[in-house]
């Protein structure tokens, strides 16, 4: 008999599953072993197809031999990351192969959480705008002026722009092109 590795569950009545076991003791078999017939009877001429790729991450390796010095500086780099060498080294690379800022995690969510934040504040202008063009605000103590919005907007647009060219300098700095004394 091969091998069982996989486990199969499913939830059934309590009526469904006395009269399985009644069906499988009936032919000399045990729950387990009648369901695992039963499976390969309906699935035996199936056709499967080909297994899925794994999701990790890194599916190849590279091995490297570094001169000490670019060593001791990659390490400090790391350390400064609060990342392992590998993992500094990998995002470096693929910052240069993508040629796009590739930022560790303790990087990568705060730009993420910047980037969600002017999103909403410039949903949150539109519907402003929006609530301003259907004239909600007259009567109301606050109605905000066009112009007062029209800067707040610029104000988002600085901000994006701002965080986009700190992503954009955390790439020059994993390429080293920030750096040249050329």
């Amino acid at each position: 008999m091969p091998q069982k590795s996989e486990l199969v569950r499913a939830r059934i009545a309590p009526a469904s599953k006395t009269r399985f076991e009644a069906v499988a003791a009936e032919h000399g078999l045990s729950s387990s072993e009648f369901l695992r017939q039963m499976i390969e009877t309906v699935s035996g001429d199936a056709d499967v197809p080909e297994p899925r790729p794994t999701k990790a991450r890194r599916e190849g390796k590279v091995t490297v031999r570094l001169g000490q010095e670019t060593r001791r500086a990659l390490e400090a780099e790391a350390r400064g990351q609060g990342v392992p060498v590998s993992t500094w080294a990998a995002r470096l690379l693929t910052a240069r192969m993508r040629s796009a800022p590739q930022p560790v995690t303790a990087e990568r969510n705060p730009i993420q959480w910047g980037f969600r934040q002017l999103r909403g504040m410039a949903t949150n202008l539109n519907q402003i705008a929006t609530v301003m063009n259907r004239g909600v605000f007259i009567g109301d103590v606050y109605a905000p002026a066009k112009g007062e919005l029209q800067a707040l907007r610029r104000d988002v647009q600085a901000l994006r722009a701002d965080l986009a060219r700190y992503a954009g300098g955390r790439f020059e700095f994993q390429t080293g092109e920030g750096t040249r004394d050329e």
